[in-house]
């Protein structure tokens, strides 16, 4: 019996350790957080654009966008947010990539690639998914 009280002991300091630990980290990840976004609205009120993404709008990385066509980014885009993607995050994140040169033409040039590709429905608006679901919402739904 004192083995396993031993061992309950130690895991529960562990535990308590642990989350002392993540709410350390949640705070620090917080303060950089707040640093960074006061740092980007810094630049952008003196005028420097820099094409960087907001955190709101960090589905996928754009690096990992670049050299793919339109339709492959748009597809990566849905597949990792559950098969869906706004047209507003999808504008962002193209032109973050360098996959679309004109802000004023995008919307126009994604709703394009979207229509004549037919790989994409409409479930709102300014929001699609794809016609074929991603392998991660079979399985979330199959488990539901």
């Amino acid at each position: 019996m004192t083995k396993d009280k031993d061992a309950y002991e130690k895991l529960s300091d562990l535990k308590h350790k642990l989350q002392a630990k993540v709410e350390t980290l949640g705070q620090e990840l917080e303060k950089a957080t707040q640093q960074y976004t006061s740092v980007v609205t810094t630049l952008e009120l003196l005028g420097h654009k820099n094409g960087d993404v907001s955190e709101e709008y960090m589905i996928i990385p754009p690096s990992l966008l670049k050299g793919l066509t339109q339709i492959q980014a748009l597809e990566r885009i849905a597949k990792a947010n559950n098969g869906r993607f706004t047209l507003k995050v999808a504008k962002r994140l193209l032109l973050a990539a360098n996959l679309i040169t004109t802000p004023k033409n995008a919307p126009n040039i994604i709703y394009t690639a979207i229509q004549r590709s037919g790989k994409f429905r409409k479930v709102g608006r300014g929001e699609y998914e794809l016609t074929e679901k991603p392998v991660i919402a079979l399985l979330t739904s199959s488990l539901a």
